[in-house]
């Protein structure tokens, strides 16, 4: 399964797949909200399934993830086979991007509450999921070659987002995000604290906020 773009469908700037313009080829960098969400135990569950069920159960998926991410005023980066990247603060900030991002996830999780029930009401397995949100300077623009350019987002907050996203599964939790994320919320959220956690790859440890 590759990967797949799509953008916000009412953007202004009219963004394209393909031969992008945002009033500049020039890359810049900018403070975003990133945020990856990934299903537990897909590759388990795919090889129980055909592969036309597979493409079903993720287009299912990529829709409820989807219309969250719209509704807080995010971007669909790219899909990844049962991962979704979401941006939010891209192309140009919508006000308090990393409170849009943890009120997307809030909703993304009430949502799959719903397709777990509705699921057990037909005789499936549930799905669940986990998500990781962290915040901090991308570098943001056209990426790629002449032949093939594309509107994303790359760096370290990045790379960090994606790990957060993947030591849910260690600590047990569905929601996790990065102290970054947590003090520019404009509410308080009683979460469950893990401090100096390392992420693979990464030699200082960080404070994760994680909500089960």
């Amino acid at each position: 399964i590759g990967v797949e773009k799509i953008y916000q469908p009412d953007n202004p700037e009219k963004i394209q797949e393909s031969d992008i313009e945002i009033g500049s080829n020039e890359n810049t960098n900018k403070m975003v909200a990133v945020l990856f969400t990934d299903i537990d135990g897909f590759t388990s569950l795919s090889e129980l399934l055909e592969p036309d069920q597979i493409i079903e159960l993720l287009s299912e998926y990529q829709d409820k993830m989807v219309k969250p991410i719209f509704k807080n005023l995010g971007t669909v980066d790219k899909f990844i086979g049962d991962a979704v990247m979401a941006t939010f603060g891209t192309p140009v900030s919508q006000g308090n991007d990393a409170q849009n991002a943890f009120s997307c996830a809030r909703e993304m999780q009430i949502a799959m509450n719903q397709w777990a029930k509705e699921r057990s009401e037909n005789g499936l397995p549930a799905i669940s999921h986990r998500i990781g949100i962290h915040y901090g300077e991308c570098i943001v623009g056209n990426i790629g070659t002449e032949d093939r350019k594309e509107y994303t987002v790359v760096g370290d907050t990045v790379n960090v987002a994606s790990r957060i996203c993947e030591v849910g599964k260690e600590l047990k939790a569905s929601l996790i995000f990065s102290e970054e994320v947590r003090v520019r919320l404009l509410e308080d959220v009683n979460t469950r604290i893990e401090t100096n956690v390392t992420l693979k790859g990464k030699e200082k440890g960080l404070k994760l906020h994680c909500l089960d």
